[in-house]
């Protein structure tokens, strides 16, 4: 039968909550990182050569995406990887 198409499969619920974050704060919460000002710093400082700013904020939120999406579960899409236990 032509044009059958298959059906999408159901979205994890992490991606309603990413979807809902309003903050950098709220990412890092979701993400796991360490909240103290120097737990973000470090995870920050990564992230600071990148220029121009804008897109080293992009690249750091996209970070805590995936992480957020880890510890939720979710394998990182054909990577054969194992999502860590949260602890």
């Amino acid at each position: 039968m032509p044009g059958k198409r298959r059906k999408a499969p159901p979205e994890h619920s992490i991606e309603k909550v990413l979807r809902a974050v309003s903050t950098v704060g709220q990412l890092e919460i979701l993400a796991g990182i360490d909240r103290s000002p120097e737990g973000r710093k470090a995870f920050w400082d990564t992230y600071k050569h990148i220029n121009p700013p804008g897109a080293s904020l992009d690249a750091g939120c996209q970070e805590l995406r995936r992480l957020a999406r880890q510890r939720a579960g979710l394998k990182p899409p054909y990577s054969g990887e194992r999502p860590q236990p949260i602890s």
